[in-house]
């Protein structure tokens, strides 16, 4: 091998960073991580906008989902029981993903899309959440919180690549990226917010949603 093989030191500085990257993600309510040493993999979303509230980098454009183009679809357990992307046929449907269950920043969005969820709906519109989290957790964090909708286990993190949510590290493995999508009736990506500002995801959504029915 023309590369010289990685000694233990290396090995274990490489292992810290990742924990501390996977924390960061975790912890920070109000952005969606995405370093540039880390590598997003999946075929992901080819446009993305901010909310009012946060702010936004573009994603790489060469992806296989844009905006008007159908979203990715998903049939996943979840905390009440399985849930489809055509359960929600017909109706607005708003995606988001969060890093890991009961973690800080995630309890603050969870909780955010929880106090808005009446207006949410008002505006015809239907909340699933979605973590690498396995099923058993999902139901513990919505219980824990009383979620009036369903969390995804998306556990081999492949819903959240197909969204361009996925981050990969050595040895922490894959987790989903905060982001949140809104999907119109007709099953098209209506609306990408690349980052997320998890204090106020659920009046980000609001105010988009809006938005888009004027």
């Amino acid at each position: 091998s023309l590369l010289a093989p990685l000694d233990s030191h290396t090995l274990t500085m490489g292992f810290r960073l990742s924990l501390l990257v996977a924390a960061a993600a975790c912890v920070a309510p109000s952005m969606a991580f995405a370093p540039a040493a880390i590598s997003l993999r999946g075929p992901g979303i080819a446009a993305s906008h901010a909310s009012a509230r946060s702010a936004a980098s573009p994603l790489d454009l060469n992806m296989a989902a844009t905006v008007g183009a159908p979203a990715p679809p998903f049939s996943l357990p979840s905390s009440k029981g399985t849930t489809s992307i055509g359960d929600f046929k017909g109706k607005w449907t708003v995606l988001f993903f969060f890093p890991k269950a009961f973690t800080q920043g995630c309890t603050c969005q969870v909780q955010s899309m929880e106090e808005e969820a009446q207006a949410i709906r008002a505006l015809g519109a239907e909340i699933v959440g979605a973590s690498t989290d396995d099923v058993e957790k999902c139901v513990e964090f919505s219980e824990a919180y009383k979620l009036s909708y369903p969390l995804l286990s998306d556990k081999d993190g492949s819903l959240a690549k197909e969204y361009d949510s996925a981050i990969s590290l050595p040895i922490v493995g894959t987790f989903a990226n905060r982001k949140t999508f809104i999907i119109n009736p007709k099953g098209e990506l209506a609306y990408a917010f690349d980052k997320v500002n998890a204090k106020e995801a659920g009046p980000d959504v609001i105010e988009q949603l809006k938005a888009l029915k004027a």
